[in-house]
């Protein structure tokens, strides 16, 4: 089985090929994908309710809230969903739905000589899609054999650079400059940050787009992973997202059905040496009975 059986990609397409294997068609809320994902925004203040089944692990959250936090179309009706997606300012974490499109970013900066737009939102996804500490421990290790690390640790995360090239951001006089040249640190040398700590419950990822100034921040939330959409230059204050999007989430949770099987972890039939080391170095994180099944030795 190949090493990336370990690695559990939270992107949402991702989730709706392994989740829709195992619910029929006719009842599964992702059968109509294009209609429930749609982009949408509503100024309407009436609650609705929602429900987010994975059917791998069988964890269930039921959450109400006013239609105006909504993120997509499929959220605006009460029952099972695809996704679960908000749009709330920041910090104030109000609905995003009641702020006219004009009003949720503003400019700030410049890039090169070219001015730069920051927005005033924050996006939450809640996807169908199981969390388990080993996965962002399997993803941190990987990464860090193939891309290596920089030696500092810039806000106490372990920073990486994924090797893709640098963009060009267009200047007034029409020429183009590299990205990396109009960035600051550390986007100028990194774009993937993991924080890893011996509590699984703090751990997260962050991967930013080179030269965009938005990043996703991977978590979780009882028993789900998470994409929170926010602003690059903000980074430094990357435990305050994922903390007020916790707390956000918990305090508009009713109810919570927790997993009854445990996430499918795979099985490495060889691992090399230097991914057996780096797992084992989050046995108390992961656990050794885990990272034993799992294949390291």
């Amino acid at each position: 089985m190949s090493s990336s059986a370990i690695v559990k990609v939270s992107l949402v397409f991702v989730a709706l090929s392994t989740s829709t294997a195992v619910v029929s068609a006719q009842d599964d809320p992702c059968a109509n994908y294009h209609a429930a994902m749609a982009y949408w925004r509503t100024k309407d203040a009436t609650p609705v309710t929602l429900v987010l089944t994975e059917p791998r692990t069988g964890v269930e959250i039921e959450m109400r809230l006013p239609r105006n936090f909504t993120g997509n179309r499929g959220n605006l009706t009460d029952g099972a969903q695809c996704q679960i997606a908000f749009e709330l300012m920041w910090p104030q974490m109000t609905a995003g739905g009641l702020v006219d499109d004009n009003d949720k970013r503003i400019p700030d900066r410049m890039i090169g000589d070219m001015p730069a737009f920051r927005s005033l939102t924050i996006d939450i996804l809640i996807a169908r899609e199981p969390w388990a500490p080993w996965m962002l421990a399997g993803q941190y290790c990987q990464q860090q054999i193939r891309l290596g690390e920089l030696s500092d640790r810039p806000f106490g995360l372990r920073a990486m650079n994924d090797r893709v090239g640098w963009p060009r951001h267009r200047q007034s006089d029409g020429s183009y400059r590299s990205m990396q040249e109009l960035v600051s640190y550390p986007h100028n040398s990194a774009n993937v940050f993991f924080f890893i700590d011996d509590d699984p419950e703090q751990m997260i990822r962050i991967h930013c787009a080179k030269g965009a100034p938005r990043c996703q921040l991977h978590g979780h939330f009882r028993g789900f992973q998470t994409i929170t959409f926010i602003n690059g230059d903000d980074l430094a204050n990357w435990r305050a997202y994922r903390d007020e999007v916790r707390k956000f989430l918990a305090a508009h949770t009713v109810r919570v059905v927790a997993p009854g099987r445990a996430a499918d972890h795979g099985l490495h039939g060889a691992p090399s040496a230097a991914l057996s080391a780096c797992m084992w170095t989050m046995e108390k994180s992961v656990g050794a009975d885990t990272l034993r099944a799992m294949g390291f030795r």
